[in-house]
């Protein structure tokens, strides 16, 4: 984390983008990570139609939005283009805090402060796919 905070980036799209490299890297995720705005050329698209767009471009069959887009994004509609759409909710999960009563829903900042690697890897399993 203090790499990650100690960043000299002053765009903040860069530090965002390297910041999630940097924690992906330490928690072994492979998911390689695309600027999405430097090569699918679809500036001119807005939410739910730029990522159909995206995902065309990529021939996805499958793509998993956070839970808060359910309002934003229609299932039927990427379907129509053999695109299935999961949204995906993570699972209330509980570790040590500083002590006292446990603040849920925080960031992936306080999982990282008081949990090990190993354990953070298992709470990132914690989710429902709907």
């Amino acid at each position: 984390m203090e790499a990650v905070f100690q960043q000299s980036e002053s765009n903040i799209s860069t530090y965002i983008y390297n910041s999630l490299t940097m924690i992906g890297e330490y928690l072994s995720i492979a998911t390689p990570l695309v600027k999405s705005s430097t090569i699918y050329n679809n500036q001119h698209l807005k939410a739910q139609e730029r990522i159909l767009d995206i995902c065309l471009q990529e021939k996805a069959d499958h793509y998993i939005n956070p839970i808060g887009g359910r309002e934003l994004y229609n299932k039927d509609l990427f379907a129509e283009h053999g695109i299935q759409l999961n949204f995906i909710r993570s699972e209330r999960v509980e570790y040590p805090q500083l002590g006292g009563e446990f603040t849920p829903w925080l960031s992936i900042i306080d999982v990282m402060m008081f949990n090990s690697k190993e354990q953070i890897q298992e709470l990132l399993k914690a989710y429902i796919l709907e």
